[in-house]
């Protein structure tokens, strides 16, 4: 694999993800989500930050395991002993977070189907280098190991790791982007419910 290609396409990514942010942003600022039951808007944003604790805490263990390995060794252990891919299923459950947080279907459907239309073509991208990289361990890891969905059955950890702190500590930066992401929305909603910042229109 060609670790610059590799670190591209990456910060390629991020660009597209920030971009997907800033529109969900501009659409949260601009309107207001059609549910008037405190009870139902509590709901949510309990479920949201449920589902965002999760993804920050998931995507911090995976980042344990992969921080500055991802190009020199094929892991196989902790959380990608049970699907190959954690980082996107937390960052998934991250999104959905995200989306009940706002309070609106159709943001929350925009979201997961972004995710749903753009990941898999990266994951299979992936998985073309990882085969080149690694050979038969990685076909031998496919076999065993679900691709997104995981298999608890197959988990398996090591007594110690070996952790980079430099790659980890910029891994922790990255697992707390839903937590901020979280803390605007609900930042926006309560400007809204204060009368400060109006709503040009409603969405579902």
């Amino acid at each position: 694999m060609n670790i610059f290609r590799e670190g591209s396409e990456s910060k390629i990514r991020v660009v597209h993800t920030r971009l997907l942010a800033f529109i969900i942003l501009v659409l949260l600022l601009i309107s207001r989500n059609r549910i008037e039951s405190r009870l139902q808007i509590g709901l949510l944003d309990f479920a949201g930050l449920f589902c965002v604790i999760i993804s920050a805490f998931g995507r911090v263990w995976s980042s344990v395991y992969i921080a500055g390995y991802k190009t020199t060794a094929l892991i196989e252990s902790g959380p990608y002993s049970a699907t190959r891919n954690p980082l996107y299923l937390f960052s998934l459950i991250g999104a959905v977070g995200i989306g009940l947080a706002s309070g609106s279907i159709l943001i929350l459907v925009l979201l997961i189907l972004c995710f749903v239309i753009y990941y898999p073509l990266v994951i299979r991208h992936e998985e073309t280098s990882l085969k080149r990289l690694h050979g038969a361990q990685f076909l031998s890891y496919m076999e065993r190991v679900p691709r997104f969905l995981p298999k608890l059955s197959v988990y398996s950890e090591p007594e110690t790791y070996t952790v980079k702190p430099k790659m980890l500590r910029r891994a922790l930066l990255d697992a707390s982007y839903f937590v901020w992401v979280f803390g605007v929305v609900q930042l926006i909603e309560n400007l809204r419910e204060a009368g400060i910042l109006p709503a040009l229109f409603r969405i579902p």
